[in-house]
């Protein structure tokens, strides 16, 4: 499988007008329905447990997604619609799921019946979600590209790190910052020119402001097209870009996972499908914005040595965080090497 092999997480939707398209029917299991890009969560946890895949859901609550047989329901109908959700994914998922989107462009979606200039139900989701799943689940407010990336978080006028603040200094249970990383024309224009917010050195101190809110940073959403030049130029240049993107977010600390939004052309939604911004086309053939990933993740960002141990048998070497295999005379063994404050030893026998 092409995702399993580059990837160590995927995502799923959890739209609760799709999740519930009329009232008191639910599509999480297997059989329940089938409707396109959202397929219902049992099957993704399968496919996450065959391939030991991390999994994550998006999202629980979403303006765009609020069901319409709900329209004229009151703001205490909405809520209690919501909470009830909320509980039903935390009894099913919570043992499976290791993040969620909570909410999801909240500053977007002004139609949302609970939508106020405070955004306050973004406080009370939290608010009402967090007992409901176990504390090892993130929940996560997740923002649409150029809420983030357009205005300069230290300008004072960048709303969504405004909202953030603030609802953390009203003790809101965030655990995490979720940043789409949508890039379309003109963005791309200007990026190629060096120009705008999308400016290397301006994603950088952006994502670096934020991460001084204390808080988890995901690179939520990338769709990075191929139509910015004629075939195969445009491939090509993706692939450039997207390697340099992948390298700046992952150098910056804070930054704890990077998700590419479709593994293949052909699937996508509106115009995320139109621009070719698949990792693979239609057939699952590998692309080469899918190569320089493979190249980054499965060869530039992985340790593997041998190592020679000295006169009182020690080794020791410096390596990327995560799960190891190790084999020594013929021994095999499994460790986990956490971040560079961490000291970790293994005593052999």
């Amino acid at each position: 499988n092409k995702l399993a092999e580059l990837f160590n997480l995927v995502t799923t939707p959890f739209c609760l007008s799709d999740i519930q398209p009329e009232p008191g029917r639910w599509r999480f299991a297997e059989g329940s329905g089938e409707i396109f890009r959202r397929p219902p969560p049992d099957r993704v946890v399968t496919f996450g447990k065959k391939h030991n895949l991390w999994l994550k859901g998006q999202p629980l609550l979403a303006g765009s997604w609020f069901p319409k047989w709900a329209s004229d329901f009151s703001h205490d109908q909405i809520r209690a619609l919501y909470e009830d959700y909320f509980r039903r994914v935390a009894e099913r998922y919570s043992h499976s799921f290791d993040i969620f989107d909570l909410v999801n462009e909240s500053l977007c979606h002004t139609k949302f019946p609970l939508y106020n200039d405070n955004l306050d139900y973004v406080e009370w989701a939290f608010k009402c979600a967090r007992p409901l799943f176990p504390s090892r689940v993130r929940l996560e407010l997740n923002e649409a590209t150029p809420h983030i990336f357009n205005t300069d978080p230290k300008s004072g006028n960048n709303r969504f790190f405004n909202l953030v603040q603030r609802l953390l200094g009203k003790g809101t249970p965030i655990d995490a910052i979720g940043m789409q990383f949508h890039l379309w024309s003109p963005a791309i224009d200007a990026h190629l020119q060096g120009i705008g917010p999308h400016r290397p050195e301006k994603v950088h101190a952006t994502i670096e402001a934020f991460a001084t809110l204390g808080l988890p940073i995901y690179i939520s959403e990338i769709t990075l097209p191929s139509t910015m030049a004629p075939a195969p130029d445009g491939e090509d240049l993706k692939a450039d870009i997207l390697r340099n993107f992948y390298q700046l977010f992952f150098s910056i600390k804070r930054v704890n996972g990077i998700i590419y939004w479709n593994l293949c052309d052909g699937t996508a939604w509106r115009n995320e499908g139109n621009c070719k911004a698949g990792l693979t086309d239609e057939y699952f053939r590998e692309k080469p914005a899918y190569q320089a990933l493979e190249q980054l993740i499965c060869r530039q960002w992985l340790t593997a040595c041998t190592l020679q141990a000295d006169d009182q048998g020690v080794v020791s070497f410096r390596g990327f965080r995560g799960s190891y295999e190790a084999q020594v005379n013929n021994q095999e063994f499994t460790f986990t090497l956490h971040n560079k404050q961490t000291i970790n030893t293994l005593q052999l026998a």
